[in-house]
């Protein structure tokens, strides 16, 4: 199989953007650019980086993921350049760096814009020479590897002259929200075999906007697998899920009797039917409630 069909079998979409994104990809997932992944945290640059890495020439070699953010700055040089035995107190043996752990594969620098001025000099300079020295050594280490960097923040913190090394290919991951065909695919794939999906769910997982994106959606199918009993995911295995009925009705621009059938059905659903329950909740008395729903129910006999 060829690298770009292997990106494109990885990175399956409906999608028409991420089908863009996808055929930007293939034309250089085999060759040594290095490419800057932008989207909004939880948006899948992750994946999408490993996926790259598996298509491409270099699948063999090791993908190295360094994050940014998580490394505290005082030690972050030695995370990434390694040092020799003897360099400081605690060096009792030679520590290979990320760098050097990423050679004939590829490094991905996660949130590459956390970096902090000093080490970006520091970085561009290894990309540019295509060598470094581990702190407490003198001998030149290659650096070998393929470079992908992503970020979900504003990339003005970064140097310029680091920015334009390391985005000779730039692609944006869309949010979820705006990749709407892909919310059911990508939660049956997280599912897998071990349950399905019920109508109702489906509904309610489309008109979500995840901003959290493909993260919070994976969490979301995680704990349904956990929580429901049966085979079927229905809606109650999935967590609360903020403010979507809101969202979606100015998103959809439902009129305020939709925005109240939908409500109602909700507190319903919350309630397990009860009504009693459910009238208290909505304020109303248990009498107006089943009126409205009765109206309901002869409303939708007569669509049909």
């Amino acid at each position: 199989m060829s690298a770009a069909k292997k990106l494109r079998s990885a990175v399956r979409t409906g999608d028409a953007a991420m089908r863009a994104l996808v055929d930007t990809l293939e034309k250089v997932v085999d060759h040594d650019v290095s490419i800057l992944l932008l989207g909004e945290s939880g948006s899948g640059k992750n994946f999408l980086a490993q996926a790259i890495h598996a298509g491409g020439a270099r699948r063999d070699k090791p993908f190295v993921h360094i994050d940014c953010a998580s490394i505290p700055a005082d030690l972050f040089e030695s995370e990434l350049f390694g040092y020799e035995k003897g360099t400081f107190t605690d060096a009792a043996a030679r520590k290979l760096g990320k760098l050097e752990m990423a050679r004939g594969g590829t490094v991905y620098f996660d949130e590459i814009a956390a970096l902090a001025p000093p080490l970006q000099a520091k970085l561009l300079r290894a990309m540019e020479e295509k060598r470094f020295t581990r702190l407490g050594g003198h001998a030149a280490v290659p650096f070998d590897a393929r470079v992908i960097s992503s970020s979900s923040a504003d990339t003005s913190a970064l140097r310029r002259d680091l920015f334009y090394r390391i985005n000779v290919v730039t692609v944006t991951i869309p949010p979820l929200r705006e990749r709407a065909k892909d919310i059911v695919r990508l939660a049956r794939a997280f599912l897998g075999r071990r349950k399905r999906i019920a109508d109702e769910t489906v509904a309610i997982l489309e008109e979500y906007t995840w901003p959290g994106n493909v993260r919070e959606l994976k969490n979301a199918m995680e704990r349904a697998v956990l929580v429901e009993d049966s085979d079927m995911i229905t809606p109650d295995a999935l967590p609360p899920l903020e403010g979507e009925l809101i969202v979606t009705a100015a998103r959809r621009r439902w009129t305020l009797g939709e925005l109240e059938e939908r409500y109602i059905a909700e507190v319903l659903r919350q309630t397990r039917g009860n009504m009693t329950k459910a009238a208290e909740i909505l304020g109303i008395s248990r009498k107006t409630l089943w009126e409205k729903q009765k109206q309901k129910a002869k409303s939708k006999k007569q669509k049909s």
